[in-house]
């Protein structure tokens, strides 16, 4: 197990790195609604759900960039595309706040900005989710936008310590991680073997090829069949190319090298949203501060488990949080 020194060691390099993220950015709502004040429409006599709070974030990869902030990542870089809409623009301040750098942010008139707009109605001081409206593009991203794309990848490759790729969507190629893209970032992996390109896929994780990759074991069993993680890993591990870590829940993460890392034991309320983003970035922070996999895996369990103690919102976990947990239920195992 690492030590308490040995942490506080990786953790300080991470002001260091340089690291971009290229995938599906959203902007995440949430819409308060409290049915105290409801109203009838004049125009339906329909009810007029009243918002009494309205906060928004980045979502899918917007929520990898803002865990990677909140580690404190020293420069963050995001390759995606908005629609040329209000919700772009309010993207695009949220990102400046964090001092994300977008010159690779490309605006596309043809595209929306995606969203996932969350009501939630208040029932005695609670917040309880109804039915998300999703926006999200239906038709092919066009050629000359995957183009873009990959020229932002092939510059930043040779100047950052890592490429995160997010594949957030279920459609095919309406996005950013189209099968193009997906090819290109496998000829970069191939060009620059010591960087660290590093994706996670809901739908097409056995799809990439010369990056390391990480999926849950649900998403494993998706794409392989029901395998023992041991097996799973393997085959991962022959189809990409490089590492692998699997995520099983409240077990920990199993690492390529055969090792399963435990999680941090959660006794009270959870809230799992963002725990993978969260997971993705303190992995990658370790694998370029010199962690070894079955320490990154270690990192992206205690970033989980801050983040899972978050209730009500999209969480992120901080160095000091981390250590926290650390001393809290690893310290004596070291």
């Amino acid at each position: 197990m690492m030590t308490a020194s040995r942490l506080n060691g990786l953790l300080s390099k991470f002001a260091d790195l340089k690291i971009a993220v290229i995938g599906d950015l959203f902007l995440d709502q949430w819409f308060d609604i409290d049915p105290a004040l409801d109203e009838p429409s004049v125009e339906t006599n329909l009810t007029a759900w009243q918002v009494v709070r309205h906060p928004v974030s980045p979502g899918a990869a917007g929520t990898v960039l803002n865990n990677l902030h909140a580690l404190g990542a020293g420069e963050l870089h995001v390759i995606s595309f908005t629609g040329e809409d209000g919700d772009g623009w309010v993207l695009r301040q949220l990102l400046k706040q964090k001092q994300i750098r977008m010159d690779y942010l490309f605006t596309i008139p043809e595209r929306m900005t995606p969203s996932y707009m969350k009501p939630m109605l208040l029932k005695d001081g609670v917040r309880v989710e109804q039915n998300r409206l999703d926006v999200k593009n239906r038709q092919p991203t066009p050629a000359y936008v995957e183009d873009r794309l990959l020229a932002a990848a092939q510059t930043l490759a040779p100047a950052v310590d890592a490429i995160i790729i997010l594949d957030q969507l279920t459609e095919t190629d309406t996005g950013v991680v189209t099968a193009r893209v997906r090819n290109g970032l496998a000829a970069i992996g191939a060009k620059y073997p010591g960087l660290i390109l590093f994706a996670d896929s809901r739908e097409r994780i056995a799809l990439f090829r010369n990056v390391i990759i990480k999926c849950n074991h649900l998403e494993a069993a998706k794409a392989l069949g029901d395998l023992p993680v041991p097996q799973a890993l393997a085959r991962l591990r022959a189809i990409t190319g490089r590492p692998v870590f699997i995520t099983l829940g409240k077990d920990g993460i199993a690492a390529d090298e055969g090792t399963v890392v435990p999680a941090a034991v959660q006794t009270g309320p959870i809230d799992v949203c963002g725990a993978g983003d969260a997971t993705t970035a303190a992995i990658v922070c370790g694998l370029c501060a010199g962690a070894t996999m079955s320490e990154a895996a270690l990192l992206g369990n205690l970033a989980a488990g801050v983040t899972l103690r978050k209730l009500g919102t999209t969480g992120t976990a901080a160095p000091a949080e981390m250590m926290a947990l650390y001393r809290e239920q690893f310290e004596a195992d070291a």
